[in-house]
């Protein structure tokens, strides 16, 4: 699959094609998907393996693991984001939309067992006056710190599940 190709649902308004840009990343990670899911549910977390994820704030819904409804603010890219659990499959999907000043976006994962482990792929849209701006700086960006998210996700999936909660 080349990043012209998409396997997320994508809402309306936030297809690659509407979008100021396209950011997708795919990696195989050495763990059953259970445990992959388990890591990217918790966002309380995400710092501990992704050093561009921090101040994650419930706001509301159900927490701290991600379900549907599930609402919350965290610190990434230079900006304070809120963010909804929009899509629920566990173990095979998971979106969030994600709301800036300036710009909208929406993140979308997908897992599928392979021998050796899961397929992970991330993509994520972004929209907005504020996001036009930056996309120059910002697309770039956010294809390497994606890549280094899965990167640490791998490896912390790797060693188990993560903590109860």
């Amino acid at each position: 699959m080349n990043d012209a190709e998409t396997v997320i649902n994508w809402p309306e308004g936030h297809r690659p094609e509407e979008s100021a840009f396209h950011a997708v990343n795919e990696l195989q990670v050495p763990a059953e998907p259970e445990i992959v899911w388990a890591w990217i549910c918790r966002p309380d977390l995400w710092p501990s393996y992704y050093s561009n994820a921090k101040l994650i704030k419930h706001l509301g819904g159900p927490w701290p693991k991600l379900e549907l409804g599930s609402r919350f603010r965290w610190f990434s890219f230079g900006a304070f984001v809120t963010s909804e659990v929009v899509e629920y499959e566990p173990s095979q999907r998971i979106a969030w939309d994600a709301k800036v000043l300036g710009g909208r976006g929406h993140h979308g994962w997908l897992l599928r067992q392979e021998s050796g482990g899961t397929f992970v792929r991330t993509e994520e849209t972004q929209k907005g006056p504020g996001i036009q701006a930056v996309k120059p700086v910002l697309r770039p960006m956010m294809v390497r710190l994606h890549q280094r998210w899965l990167e640490g996700l791998a490896k912390v999936a790797a060693e188990g599940p993560p903590p109860a909660p």
